[in-house]
């Protein structure tokens, strides 16, 4: 690295370890970055503020439930309906604190957003797995003890698009609700 020159200005670069030119302010663009991604992820998110905003997200799990739950009663909604809405509506709340208590600036919003909607991908998935499991251990007790005849029937099963099309629709606007809710409280928080 001594002997490098400038390519903006000309000047020797003497230092090893710069990356600014000292005469006209050139970023020097082939600087590596020593630091690995979660050694910088970590300078960014704050992981107590992500832990934390699973509070806010059980407290708005519930208001949401009240909420939602008189539009389905009234029949504007069915059930995978209310479930989306519910849970969009608690990320989105959720993400609202991430936002404000986990951004300092501009460039915290990304990664606090990634992390925030990676941990609500994992808790969904491991509740899942749970449920699963419990179900499957139900299921398969039953069998044991409740003699099943076998049976061939002579149509197809049908599908039902419109869950399919409603688990998509959860599956995109859970993306897209925390990270309206981190940037609307970084927003927030330079705003108020």
């Amino acid at each position: 690295m001594i002997g490098r020159y400038c390519p903006k200005c000309g000047n020797e670069i003497k230092e090893e370890d710069i990356e600014f030119c000292t005469e006209c302010g050139y970023k020097f663009s082939n600087k590596t970055n020593s630091k690995g991604f979660f050694a910088r992820l970590n300078e960014k998110v704050s992981f107590p503020v992500i832990i934390s905003s699973f509070v806010i997200f059980g407290v708005f799990l519930f208001i949401g439930s009240i909420i939602w739950s008189s539009f389905m009663a009234n029949g504007a909604i069915d059930l995978v309906t209310y479930v989306l809405l519910v849970v969009v509506f608690s990320v989105f709340f959720g993400g609202i604190f991430v936002g404000y208590f986990g951004c300092g600036d501009e460039s915290y919003v990304l990664p606090n957003f990634s992390m925030y909607l990676g941990s609500i991908f994992a808790v969904v998935s491991c509740g899942i797995g749970l449920i699963f499991t419990f179900l499957m251990g139900i299921l398969s007790a039953l069998s044991s003890v409740i003699p099943v005849t076998p049976s061939n029937p002579s149509f197809a099963p049908s599908v039902d698009l419109s869950f399919v099309f409603e688990v998509i629709l959860f599956v995109l606007l859970l993306p897209i609700a925390s990270y309206l809710g981190v940037y609307l409280g970084y927003f927030l928080k330079q705003n108020i």
